[in-house]
């Protein structure tokens, strides 16, 4: 056996210790029994019939283990314990109260044992008593543990697939009240006096524009944390992809007052995935317009060795040396200065950049703007097989 505590319950019997254990096995039950009623916030809730089961069986099987020199009563120790493990989650304990029940059983163990002994156990039976106890208490632990994952997985998986359609379906709807704003804004320009309501109009479209952006962002991050993402090389232009995403971004520039401007006459061909790396860049240029209030944002993209250096940069407020080695991290924004967000943006284009075998990094001092740097190799690697997506359909 691999497990240590295993191997001692198998290497020599302790047939007196065994004894010793069903002797006073009702009056461990009991005492047992009276301390996790008192000691245990759940055990108000219990009836005497539910805290007692398992355990006369888990102190029955502990005594085969220390009685016999073979494996098979061990196992079926870790197979008691885990049934243990079970019930005590369907029960709606907590892994603490699991862990505080074993806690109270092993001094009342001994205690009992050497009390029906009259005497101490010797080292031996010390370590062997100790090692069926620890075998009873780490698969119960375990156990209990697996089904809480179980549980977490099955909730992720719920939530995923609520977000997956409610983002679906407000999507399309925000993208035709965004249609209707701007409609609506072409009739209203005409008219000089409907100068302040189309400004409030400007200002629903950019929250609308902020609200799809954000869905968006958490549909790519559940891509990114399922292993959906599939890279799919192909040749790509940089000059052409900067022009293009400066385009994407120029009205919404425009909107805050601010300039954008792209460098990119440098840039050759790259064999990468369109998809992601576009994704890369919309993120560090939403990223960088929302938080320049005047000046401008900068793309750029050159030679670096022997692969190409794209960078986004702006005229912000800065970011704090000390919070730059957490800024890719989800959930994680740094000073937010009354901007909106969910702190998603820049972990989706670290994971994107980590899977087209790329480097994102930042350089930012407060009151000195950000720059974000890619250092993107001139081929992309292969994708490794996942098994998730990649393998053989069924026959």
């Amino acid at each position: 056996m691999e497990n240590p505590s295993l191997d001692l319950l198998s290497r020599r019997p302790f047939p007196e210790l065994a004894a010793a254990l069903r002797a006073r096995s009702e009056r461990i039950i009991q005492r047992w029994g009276a301390m996790v009623r008192e000691t245990l916030p759940m055990a108000d809730q219990l009836t005497f019939e539910q805290l007692r089961d398992d355990i006369p069986k888990v102190l029955e099987q502990v005594a085969k283990a220390l009685e016999s020199d073979q494996p098979h009563p061990t196992q079926e120790l870790v197979d008691i314990s885990s049934s243990h493990g079970t019930t005590r989650f369907h029960q709606s304990f907590n892994l603490n109260e699991l862990l505080v029940e074993y806690q109270m059983l092993r001094p009342i163990v001994v205690e009992e044992i050497m009390q029906q002994l009259r005497r101490r156990p010797d080292a031996a039976e010390v370590v062997a008593l100790n090692a069926g106890l620890d075998v009873a208490a780490r698969r119960a632990a375990v156990q209990f543990v697996e089904h809480q994952n179980k549980q977490l997985v099955a909730a992720t998986e719920a939530q995923s697939k609520y977000l997956s359609f409610l983002s679906h379906d407000l999507r399309g709807g925000l993208n035709g009240v965004f249609l209707m704003i701007e409609v609506i804004k072409r009739e209203l320009v005409r008219e000089p006096r409907f100068a302040e309501s189309i400004e409030d109009l400007d200002v629903i479209r950019r929250q609308i524009f902020e609200t799809v952006g954000t869905m968006d962002r958490f549909l790519h991050a559940e891509r990114f944390r399922k292993g959906k993402v599939q890279v799919r090389p192909g040749p790509i232009n940089l000059k052409n992809l900067i022009s293009e995403i400066s385009a994407q971004f120029a009205y919404q520039a425009k909107d805050k007052g601010i300039e954008l401007r792209s460098d990119a006459d440098g840039a050759g061909d790259v064999r990468s995935d369109k998809e992601l790396l576009t994704l890369i860049l919309q993120n560090l240029v939403a990223n960088g317009i929302k938080y320049t209030s005047e000046g401008e944002v900068r793309l750029t993209a050159g030679v670096d060795g022997d692969g190409w250096r794209l960078g986004v940069s702006d005229d912000g407020p800065g970011i704090d040396e000390s919070k730059l080695s957490e800024l890719f991290a989800p959930f994680v924004r740094g000073e937010t200065y009354g901007q909106p967000g969910v702190g998603l943006g820049l972990s989706i284009a670290r994971q994107a950049a980590e899977v087209l075998g790329a480097k994102l990094w930042a350089e930012s001092k407060p009151g000195t703007g950000s720059k974000f740097y890619l250092r993107l190799p001139k081929e992309c690697p292969l994708p490794a097989a996942n098994p998730k997506t990649d393998a053989p359909a069924q026959k």
